[in-house]
Order: C-alpha cells, then sequence, then structure tokens
C-alpha cells in the first residue's frame, strides 16, 4: 500500500467531513416531513456518529421509547433521502434542550385556543372582574371545588366526594387507600 502526502490525506478527511455535514443539514430540513410536525416538536436530530448512527434528543422518555417502536419506519424513511445508509437510531432526553434556551412557540395542536375558550372551558372570570384579594380569590377556589365534588359519591370509609374513577380503582378514596396500604 502506498502511502499517499499528507495534503492529500487531509483534503480527503474534510471532503468526508463536509459531505456529513451536508447530508446533516438536509436531514434537518426534511425531519418534520418524514416524522411530522408534532413529533418533530418533540424530538430533533443531534449527530450522526461515525459508525452512521443517527442520534435523536427527545423532549421526554415517553416520547424516546414511542419513537423507539418507530424506530425501523423512521431509519426506512431516511435511508430513502441520504446516498449512505444509517445502520440505527437512538433516541435519548440527555440532550434536548432546557425550556429556558429553546424558541417559545406555541404547539401546532393548540394554535386553535383564545383566551376567550380558554376562560370559558376553566370556567373563570374575565380578567377585569377579578380581585387580587387572597381571600376572595380562595373562596372562589373553595367553591369551585364544592360545585366540581357535589357531584361525586361519598368515600365509604371517611364519607368525602371522592371521584369515580378513585372508587372504582380503590374502592376508597385515594388518601383511604394511602392509609390502607400504610398499614399492611
Amino acid at each position: 500500500m502506498p502511502l499517499e502526502p499528507l495534503q492529500q490525506v487531509l483534503t480527503d478527511l474534510k471532503h468526508r467531513q463536509w459531505q456529513q455535514e451536508q447530508v446533516f443539514v438536509q436531514l434537518l430540513d426534511a425531519w418534520s416531513q418524514i416524522v411530522g410536525t408534532v413529533v418533530a416538536a418533540q424530538a430533533q436530530p443531534i449527530q450522526i456518529t461515525p459508525s452512521k448512527v443517527l442520534l435523536i434528543a427527545t423532549s421526554s422518555s415517553t416520547w424516546a421509547q414511542n419513537l423507539a417502536f418507530e424506530r425501523k419506519r423512521i431509519l426506512n424513511k431516511l435511508n430513502a433521502l441520504v446516498p449512505d445508509p444509517f445502520t440505527d437510531i437512538r433516541f435519548s432526553t440527555s440532550q434536548w434542550p432546557s425550556p429556558a434556551r429553546l424558541p417559545r412557540r406555541p404547539p401546532a395542536s393548540l394554535s386553535s385556543i383564545t383566551p376567550a375558550s380558554l376562560q370559558r372551558s376553566l370556567g373563570t372570570p374575565p380578567p377585569g372582574s377579578r380581585s387580587d384579594d387572597p381571600t376572595m380569590a380562595f373562596d372562589r377556589w373553595s367553591q369551585a371545588i364544592r360545585s366540581q365534588s357535589q357531584a361525586y359519591p361519598n368515600c365509604p370509609v371517611c364519607h368525602c366526594p371522592t371521584p369515580p374513577a378513585e372508587l372504582q380503582r380503590w374502592s376508597v378514596c385515594s388518601l383511604c387507600a394511602v392509609r390502607a396500604n400504610q398499614k399492611s
């Protein structure tokens, strides 16, 4: 094997690195089309390893797990776009940017929510009619809780209003379930 001049070796290395960067930029441009806008908001490519493994940062471990189940489908779509196919994809939350560094933009699915519709759904009065007095705020909150819990059935042990799902799951309220669990 003949030795190549150092300048030729360096040029080849630069060319390979440049090609890999071009592939990564193409991947970033096509990412939301490959996985969809909802997934793209929760997962971003961060690196291509020398062994052609694509590393993806996800916003939560739930997203990492869900995308791991879709690994083959995503890999097939990606490999159709690149000249040198990826060998694998790895998903991790470790390099997801902290909330302070993320750009402030509303999620795609929440773009139709308006302040008025949010107030109606939460049952909150308009901003002008609210008082900043803590006592009044507590009274409003406690009244809302009382009116909400009036429709709830009572716990058979403590006779407090209990959401039906808790009674279905434990046959008692969550507090009584914890107490019973601590005794045993």
